[in-house]
C-alpha cells in the first residue's frame, strides 16, 4: 500500500518552500502506526506543497480550521481521481458532517483509538464512513509508539524533536478548544517513557503540551528525571511556575531556555470572561520577572479586542510587553473557533461577520468586537505588531538585553516579524 499522510496549510505563501519552527506532530505519529508492508510519504504543506496528481493508494489530511477549505479542495481533487481520502484532526472532529461530504471516512478524536482500526479496516476493503470512540474515552497514552521523525524533512524545520508528555486541559478557556478536543483533564504519558524518549533525540526539544506545568506535582518529577539528559528544551507554561520557586528551579536545572505563555490580557475583567483561571489576580510583571531571574525567557501572547476592550488596549499592551523585557510576542485577535464557546456565543449574538475558515488565523477580525470597529480592531492588531517588531525594538530585545542566546533571539523575533508582516514563518532564515 502506498500512503500520504499530509498537513494542508492554508495560506499559499508556505505551499512548496521557508523553513518554519517544526512540523505537525499529527504526521510522523500517524506513520509509526504502519506495517513494514506500506509506503508511506508525509508532506506538511508549510514546507512543500501536496501533488494532487501523485498516485496513492490512500490519501489520510489532518488539519485545523484555518486549513479546512484547501484540504476540502485537496481531497476532491483526489476523490475525483478514484483515490480514497480520510480525514481527521482538530477541525474534522469538531466539524464531523462539513467534512464528511469530502472524505470517504473521517476520524473523530484522538488518533490513537480510531486510525489501527481504520487502516485495518481499509486492507480488508470494510472502510466505515466514520471512526469514533466512545464519547469521553481518551488514550491512557502508556507505551506510544515513538513518532517517524525519520520520515520527515529534515532540511525545512529547526527541530523535528518535538515531544508530548501529556493531553487535556480543565480550564476550558472560552476561545480555546483544547479542552473539547483531548478532555478536561489531564493525562500524562509514564515519567520514564518521555525521558526514554528525549534520549534517543539529539538536538533541542520542543515539548508541545498545552501546558506543561498543568500539574506542578507530575511537572516536579519530569523536569527532575530530565536533568541528567542535559538538554535544552522549550515548552508552554501557565504563570503558575513562577510561585512555585521548586518547580521554577528544577524546570532551569532541566534545560528550560523559553516558554510560550498565554498572558491574553491585562484587564482582569477579560481573564475572568474568558476562563483564563490562571492569571486571574496574577501580578503579571512580578510573575515575569521571576521567570527570567531564572533563567528563562517568555514569549507571550496577547488577544486583542475582547469584550472588554477598548481603543486604548493596543498601545498599553505594547507599552507593558516592552517593559516586563518578553523577548517575543504574538498579538493575535479573538478568533471564534468551532468546538469553542466564544464561537456559540458570537454566532448565537449575530456577531460573526465571516465563515471563511481560511480567515480563521487569529490574525484576521472575522466578528464584531464590542467596543470597536472590525477595521479598528484589524488595523490596531497590525500596528501593535509593527511596534512591538520595529528593527530599533527588535535590536534591543536581541542585543541590548544580556539575557539568553543572541541567536535565539533573534530567529525568534525575526519569526514573529514575517509573521506581522504577512510572510509566512522564518521565510529566508538559514537552518541553525
Amino acid at each position: 500500500m502506498k500512503l500520504l499522510i499530509a498537513a494542508p496549510a492554508y495560506n499559499s505563501k508556505w505551499w512548496g518552500g521557508g523553513e518554519v519552527l517544526a512540523p505537525p506532530l499529527a504526521l510522523p505519529v500517524l506513520a509509526s502506526y504502519l506495517d513494514n508492508d506500506t509506503e508511506v510519504q508525509l508532506v506538511d504543506e508549510h514546507v512543500e506543497k501536496i501533488d494532487p496528481g501523485a498516485s496513492y493508494d490512500l490519501v489520510a489530511l489532518s488539519f485545523m480550521t484555518a486549513a479546512a477549505p484547501r484540504a476540502y479542495a485537496i481531497a476532491d481533487t483526489f476523490r475525483s481521481r478514484g483515490v480514497p481520502v480520510v480525514m481527521g484532526g482538530i477541525h474534522t472532529t469538531v466539524c464531523p458532517d462539513e467534512s464528511s461530504p469530502h472524505a470517504d471516512a473521517i476520524a473523530i478524536g484522538e488518533a490513537e483509538l480510531v486510525w489501527p482500526e481504520l487502516l485495518e479496516d481499509f486492507k480488508a476493503g470494510r472502510l466505515k464512513p466514520r471512526y469514533q470512540a466512545s464519547p469521553g474515552h481518551y488514550h491512557n497514552l502508556k507505551n506510544l509508539p515513538l513518532p517517524r521523525r525519520d520520515l520527515l524533512r529534515s532540511d525545512r524545520y529547526l527541530t523535528r524533536n518535538q515531544v508530548q508528555t501529556a493531553r487535556g486541559c480543565p480550564h476550558a478557556c472560552t476561545f480555546c478548544s483544547v479542552s473539547t478536543v483531548t478532555g478536561k483533564k489531564y493525562r500524562f504519558r509514564p515519567v520514564e517513557e518521555v525521558v526514554e524518549e528525549v534520549r534517543q533525540l539529539s538536538g533541542w526539544i520542543a515539548f508541545v503540551d498545552d501546558n506543561i506545568v498543568g500539574s506542578h506535582k507530575r511537572a516536579k518529577e519530569l523536569f527532575e528525571a530530565l536533568i541528567p539528559l542535559k538538554i535544552q528544551w522549550v515548552g508552554q507554561a501557565d504563570l503558575s511556575i513562577a510561585e512555585d520557586p521548586e518547580l521554577l528551579r528544577l524546570a532551569a536545572l532541566s534545560g528550560c531556555v523559553a516558554i510560550f505563555v498565554g498572558l491574553e490580557s491585562l484587564s482582569a475583567e477579560n481573564l475572568v470572561a474568558t476562563g483564563k483561571r490562571p492569571n486571574v489576580g496574577t501580578d503579571m510583571a512580578s510573575a515575569i520577572g521571576k521567570i527570567h531571574a531564572a533563567g528563562i525567557e517568555i514569549v507571550g501572547s496577547f488577544v486583542l479586542g475582547l469584550d472588554g476592550d477598548s481603543l486604548t488596549v493596543f498601545a498599553e499592551t505594547v507599552q507593558f510587553a516592552k517593559q516586563a523585557g518578553l523577548v517575543a510576542v504574538q498579538f493575535s485577535v479573538p478568533t471564534p473557533y468551532p468546538g469553542t464557546a466564544m464561537y456559540e456565543q458570537l454566532k448565537s449574538e449575530g456577531r460573526i461577520i465571516d465563515f471563511d475558515w481560511s480567515h480563521f488565523t487569529m490574525s484576521r477580525v472575522v466578528f464584531k468586537p464590542m467596543q470597536m470597529t472590525p477595521e479598528q480592531l484589524q488595523q490596531g492588531r497590525d500596528g501593535a505588531y509593527g511596534n512591538f517588531y520595529s528593527l530599533p525594538s527588535v535590536i534591543r530585545r536581541v542585543f541590548l538585553v544580556g539575557r539568553g542566546n543572541v541567536w535565539r533571539k533573534l530567529l525568534v523575533n525575526m519569526s514573529y516579524r514575517n509573521i506581522g508582516r504577512k510572510r509566512g514563518l522564518m521565510r529566508g532564515l538559514p537552518s541553525s
